[in-house]
């Protein structure tokens, strides 16, 4: 017959009191706490497990010679194997067709600014009015910037 619902050892057929009711039974089920550390709460076992050494067996020093034995392939120094001369695949889409370039540009260029006896000539090049603080603000800052790029920029569109 089954156990009444809750704990095994309620029931008819169930009444195993010479394994339940004992001492050896109580320490075997640890009592610690399942809802975590409280105030007088145990959190660890109560009772250790014993240790127990683990030897191996007379056969398990020595390995078993009668077995056969199979080598690793042997390995090949600095990539020997490897082929000497790859073959590359050229395709037509990595490469530049033509009419790609233009011969017509110059090549290697440089922002130069108009130069005077090896000063810049500042006569020529775009300027902020005069102001009557000395201090530099923002704005020319940004001047200062886009005069740059602009002067980067009529290189390549002129």
């Amino acid at each position: 017959m089954l156990a009444v619902k809750g704990s095994p050892e309620r029931g008819p057929g169930c009444y195993d009191n010479h394994v339940i009711g004992t001492v050896l039974y109580d320490i075997q089920k640890r009592p610690e706490s399942k809802k975590g550390y409280i105030l007088a709460a145990r959190t660890a076992a109560r009772f250790r497990p014993v240790a127990q050494t683990l030897t191996p067996s007379p056969q398990m020093y020595q390995p078993n010679w009668a077995l056969s034995k199979t080598e690793p392939p042997g390995k090949t120094p600095f990539n020997s194997t490897m082929a000497r001369l790859s073959v590359q695949q050229i395709s037509t889409g990595l490469n530049p067709g033509p009419g790609t370039y233009a011969h017509n540009t110059s090549a290697c260029r440089k922002v130069s600014w108009p130069m005077k006896f090896g000063s810049p000539d500042w006569n020529r090049v775009p300027q902020l009015e005069r102001k009557a603080l000395r201090t530099e603000l923002q704005c020319d800052k940004e001047f200062l910037k886009q005069r740059n790029r602009v002067a980067y920029l009529k290189l390549y569109y002129p």
